[in-house]
């Protein structure tokens, strides 16, 4: 794992040129429409003043360089300041959140504490990241995931009752367009074995979607089947 010294200067270089990118952005576009400005100004100044008329060309393209200067600078510094209001208030908000965890841990929030917070907090990000990438060529390849625990809660209602636990695979859990038959049929079958037991299950959002829609199918092949 990095040194939160290490992270804090990866950071701020990557602060740094996208301050950089944003002030080239800000100031090209100043630039641009400052010399429009300036040539219709001088244009318009040309026709209708008589005593501009009189002078050189030299001064009057002096003046529209000046405007695209104006411009340059200020569209630079427009940027910069927003994006330097918008860091200050990302990084009030990750100081708040990282001294409200450290308050809970019963740590004081020193500036070596938040900086080692910020590093675990990127490490677990990170970490994240590579399962995700690692689970979706996993299922590219065909290959099955591993059964994870998804908020799948047993509720005992009588007295004496001994919890079925539902086991919800990983696969149970993806989109509905994408779930398949099995997965649903099984899904159904484990509900409805806990509810034979006498208990209530308490499932994702997402498996009480495919329950049901499983479950419809199944109602209106029987009233077909009927007819």
């Amino acid at each position: 794992m990095s040194s939160p010294a290490t992270t804090d200067r990866g950071r701020r270089l990557e602060h740094q040129q996208r301050a950089y990118e944003l002030q080239l952005r800000g100031g090209l576009e100043g630039a641009a429409k400052y010399t429009v400005f300036g040539i219709v100004a001088v244009g318009i100044a040309h026709r209708f003043w008589p005593l501009f008329r009189k002078q050189t060309w030299g001064l009057k393209a002096f003046i529209v360089s000046s405007a695209t200067m104006s411009g340059l600078v200020i569209g630079a510094d427009k940027y910069l300041i927003m994006y330097e209001s918008a860091q200050r208030d990302a990084e009030n908000a990750v100081r708040r959140q990282a001294q409200n965890a450290l308050a809970r841990r019963g740590i004081i929030a020193t500036e070596t504490e938040i900086r080692r917070w910020r590093a675990e907090q990127e490490a677990e990000r990170v970490a994240a990241e590579k399962v995700a990438v690692s689970d979706a060529q996993a299922v590219d390849a065909g290959s099955p995931v591993n059964p994870i625990a998804i908020s799948v809660v047993v509720e005992e209602t009588e007295p004496g009752k001994k919890p079925v636990a539902v086991a919800v695979n990983a696969r149970d859990v993806v989109d509905t367009a994408a779930a398949s038959e099995s997965a649903e049929a099984g899904l159904v079958a484990r509900i409805a074995e806990a509810r034979r037991a006498g208990n209530t299950v308490v499932v994702t959002a997402t498996e009480a979607v495919l329950a049901e829609q499983r479950e419809a199918r199944e109602q209106r092949a029987r009233e077909l089947g009927k007819q």
